[in-house]
């Protein structure tokens, strides 16, 4: 992907590209082997049992569901086989092996930090038909035809070569084999949006500087890395109070106006390493498109049973403690099964 022009950066990308000037990287390197746990330990059904009281294991309780009624009838060589493309600390790949204790499940992350977070959730919850590999999307490695499911959560738009992904998925996946996917549905509430998140990483303080537009569909990802010394960590508490009373965007902290730089100006000093990952972001139309043109027989977008988990989990949730942990189970294995196969615009299932 080509750089793009000054004239198209915020200020706050340029004053970025002048304090720290910032290195070319992919996702894996540039943000997701800086992070001891890409999401915070919080992952129903890998990090915490699934709770019949929280709506939100509803919906990932469907989507394990959803992405497990996609395996087609017959395997290669008598044992299904199912490929997770970034699985990050092991999800959906971990809770599928479980629901398909007869399948061979295997997770292929770019990052070999988010591999041994797999590995050892794995070896944590005696899952013992879910296997974890380094590997990048564009190569994978895995013979031609070897599979009979492979499942992208998240992941397929984060590839640096969304295209070169989609075409490996079709080559090892058999004629009849399918891939499910869910995507983050390109639809902003504005044409324009900028967020700032402030964690800390494995062995640095995180500052993160997202900016994302619609038309183009496209995000830029800056990373700056801070020694965890005493000075650099009081100037990243102070850059958290600073936007604490700030509104939230996808789970990020929304910024307008100066804001954004100011923070940058804060902690640009102690800065370690800088980074920038620049993405194309899809809505699930186009992704059915590029898949069919990457070789797949059959594309189709979908309803997604979270929503309808959710909204049902939030009914029995209200019965009371007895009645929602007697349906959960029953409930998210019907959703994930029967709303995976609606119409709709916000998943896409592909046949090879």
């Amino acid at each position: 992907m080509n750089p793009p022009s000054q004239d198209s950066l915020t200020p706050t990308e340029r004053r970025w590209r002048e304090l720290a000037p910032p290195e070319a990287a992919a996702s894996a390197r540039g943000l997701y082997e800086r992070v001891a746990l890409w999401s915070s330990g919080n992952l129903p059904g890998v990090d915490a049992a699934y709770d019949p009281l929280r709506e939100q294991h509803w919906a990932y309780a469907a989507l394990v569901a959803d992405f497990a009624s996609h395996l087609p009838v017959g395997g290669v060589e008598g044992r299904t086989r199912v490929l997770d493309l970034g699985p990050g600390d092991g999800w959906p790949s971990i809770s599928l092996a479980a629901a398909l204790p007869g399948s061979a499940v295997l997770g292929v992350d770019p990052s070999p930090r988010r591999v041994a977070v797999c590995r050892a959730n794995a070896a944590r919850l005696g899952v013992g038909n879910a296997s974890f590999l380094a590997g990048d999307g564009a190569a994978l490695p895995v013979a031609d035809g070897a599979l009979d499911l492979a499942v992208a959560s998240h992941s397929l738009e984060e590839c640096a070569d969304p295209e070169a992904a989609m075409r490996e998925l079709a080559r090892v996946l058999r004629p009849g084999g399918v891939l499910r996917v869910q995507s983050q549905v390109w639809a902003l509430p504005s044409p324009e949006m900028e967020t700032v998140t402030l964690t800390e990483g494995v062995d640095s303080l995180l500052f993160t500087y997202a900016r994302r537009t619609q038309e183009p569909a496209r995000e830029r990802r800056y990373v700056l890395a801070l020694p965890a010394t005493p000075e650099a960590r009081l100037a990243h508490t102070e850059a958290l109070v600073a936007t604490a009373d700030a509104p939230r965007a996808y789970g990020e902290t929304l910024v307008e106006g100066g804001l954004a730089t100011e923070v940058l100006e804060r902690l640009a000093p102690f800065a370690l390493a800088s980074s920038v990952v620049e993405l194309r972001r899809w809505t699930p139309s186009w992704l059915a498109e590029a898949l069919l043109a990457a070789g797949f027989r059959e594309a189709r977008t979908t309803a997604h049973p979270g929503d309808a988990a959710r909204l049902a989990g939030r009914g029995m949730i209200a019965l009371g403690e007895d009645a929602a942990r007697a349906a959960f189970e029953g409930v998210t294995a019907d959703l994930g099964a029967r709303v995976s196969r609606e119409a709709g615009a916000a998943m896409v299932t592909a046949v090879r």
